[in-house]
């Protein structure tokens, strides 16, 4: 596994050594430094206990009538027409609390308050477990094995205990590697990448793994939760429940401070700034700030509470696919009006695993792998970081952040000044996003045919284009080989300046290798092709799976077939 640090290559060997599948003894991979999540046991009990009362210290001064009216109303509207068991008692108790709100005292009204936290943490708490880790790291890549390859029992069970498996070759790490795996001794480290696939998060798990760095809690939609099996392992593998239907405060305040404590407790922790999976194929052009505020918080709280070891450090990464496993489903649903409300999507590719193994199987057979960059660490106000630790100013020199929190001498809080830091922190990341976005043929040769495209019907909009009749969409190759001249020069010259990185024929080859790069892949996985190549003509078979694509490239070369829709 190659991981580029500061300018030089490291080589990190595969997660083999933490069983010996033939003497059976137990060995410790020399960079796993810690068995899970925690530096201690999890008591599960206690952590609902103090989600309980540090909900209630977030929440004291507000009125609390209004604040649990406004959840009780959501979670009715929420669960109208539910059949389950559970949903219906948890909604009669809803309605019951409800009655009573305007009669309730302020003590009762705490104590209710309580009961919902409590409730709904236990739907949010995971239980990481050190032994479930080390047998998912170990049996899911001889699982693959088993399942892609069709080999035989004992060589399959044998190439996966020992590492030597194809999938370690096909997701990659690289980037400021050495600097992360320096922070993570030094304070809490919260992981924000940029989010595709619903199989960003078993890659960047994976990834971690083979990189020596340690498992971290993350936020996963609940929808992922409705295999039991799945569920049993996301649960003790550090994946907290998010259920994004859940939209009043209380819910998303319960979050927050689960985040919060999770933090301060020096759990490391990975989000998905962007919320949700790009609709549109786009590289992020905005984040959700609620959980990126949490890091700040912890690190204010644990500074009042004089801890040494309170430094938070954010991390961007970008997860680069050059095919996507649920493009086809995420793109017509961008561009359907009644798909850009529809937040959650139960029903794509990754909820069937006939779809997940034929994609993960044609993964292994396209010459480009999926990468995960770790970018240049920041600290919760956008700083830079060392790998000291240190937080750096403009002119590089290390300075003490706990100033920026600081009032006549005294720690503050002040929430207008934490939203503006948290601002600054997210375009810090954003800008990450851009340079450390690895752009792959499939993306550039889309890119390409929607420009020429939209060159010859300058009258049409994006909508009228992709309904443009088949032979419309035949393009001559020395047209679209014209127009991939021009943007691989806009493209390198970026990349040269550090803008953003290429893979495969983007960095070198001509725009013929370019072509026959992209038709090759687009021709592995999708059922159907966004790409063919028909003689001295290239189609665009599915306009709409090529868009997907082409938007990747939005933000390093002029707009690709531009709408008003929100490019999520």
């Amino acid at each position: 596994m190659l991981g580029c640090c500061s300018g030089y290559c490291l080589e990190f060997e595969p997660a083999d050594t933490l069983v010996d599948s033939f003497s059976g003894k137990a060995q410790v991979h020399p960079m796993l430094r810690h068995e899970g999540i925690a530096r201690e046991p999890i008591d599960d009990r206690q952590v609902l206990d103090d989600l309980v009362g540090g909900v209630e210290r977030r929440l004291a001064g507000e009125q609390l009538s209004f604040l649990l009216n406004d959840c009780c109303m959501s979670e009715e509207k929420r669960l109208r027409g539910t059949r389950d068991a559970a949903e219906l008692a948890w909604l009669e108790r809803l309605r019951a609390l409800r009655r009573r709100l305007s009669v309730a005292s302020d003590d009762e009204l705490v104590e209710a308050l309580g009961e919902i936290t409590r409730s709904y943490g236990e739907e949010i708490h995971g239980h990481f477990d050190s032994r479930t880790y080390q047998s998912a790291t170990r049996v899911l890549p001889a699982g693959l094995a088993l399942l892609l390859r069709k080999q035989k029992l004992w060589a399959g069970l044998s190439r996966g205990l020992t590492g030597k498996l194809s999938l370690a070759d096909k997701i990659r790490c690289s980037g400021d590697v050495a600097t992360f795996d320096r922070l993570v001794e030094l304070g809490t480290c919260v992981l924000v990448p940029t989010h595709l696939s619903n199989l960003d998060s078993p890659v960047i798990g994976f990834a971690l793994h083979q990189a020596g760095l340690p498992p971290m809690i993350y936020g996963a939609g609940i929808n992922l939760f409705t295999n039991w099996l799945l569920s049993w392992f996301m649960d003790h593998l550090g994946a907290y429940r998010i259920d994004r239907t859940k939209q009043h405060r209380l819910y998303k305040e319960v979050l927050k401070e689960y985040s919060t404590y999770a933090l301060e407790r020096r759990w490391h922790s990975l989000f998905f700034p962007g919320g949700t999976r790009s609709r549109s194929g786009a590289v992020e052009s905005h984040l959700k700030k609620g959980l990126l505020a949490t890091g700040l918080a912890a690190y204010q709280r644990s500074l009042a509470a004089g801890r040494q070891d309170c430094r938070v450090f954010f991390i961007p990464a970008t997860i680069n696919y050059s095919l996507v496993l649920e493009a086809e489903t995420l793109i017509d649903d961008h561009l359907q009006e009644a798909g850009r409300s529809r937040y959650i999507i139960s029903d794509d590719e990754f909820s069937r695993p006939d779809r997940v193994l034929q994609f993960v199987g044609d993964m292994l057979r396209l010459d480009n792998p999926i990468e995960v960059v770790f970018g240049s660490p920041l600290d919760p106000f956008g700083n830079p970081v060392n790998a000291q630790g240190e937080s750096l100013d403009p002119r590089g020199r290390a300075f003490d952040p706990a100033g920026y929190l600081m009032s006549a001498g005294q720690l503050r809080s002040d929430g207008q000044r934490d939203r503006y830091y948290t601002g600054i922190l997210a375009r810090q990341i954003l800008l990450a996003y851009q340079r450390d976005t690895i752009l792959y043929e499939t993306h550039v040769l889309a890119a390409a045919l929607h420009r020429v495209l939209e060159a010859r019907h300058p009258g049409l909009d994006l909508f009228a284009r992709l309904l443009l009749p088949r032979q419309e969409r035949a393009l001559d190759q020395g047209e679209v080989d014209a127009e991939l001249r021009v943007m691989l020069e806009e493209l390198r010259s970026c990349a040269a300046a550090g803008g953003v990185k290429l893979r495969g024929e983007l960095v070198t080859g001509r725009p013929e290798a370019v072509c026959r790069a992209a038709v090759q892949q687009f021709g592995r996985y999708h059922r159907r092709r966004a790409v063919v190549m028909e003689g001295t003509r290239l189609v665009l078979e599915d306009p709409r799976l090529a868009l997907f694509y082409a938007r990747r490239v939005e933000g390093y070369v002029a707009a690709v077939a531009p709408d008003q829709g929100d490019s999520r």
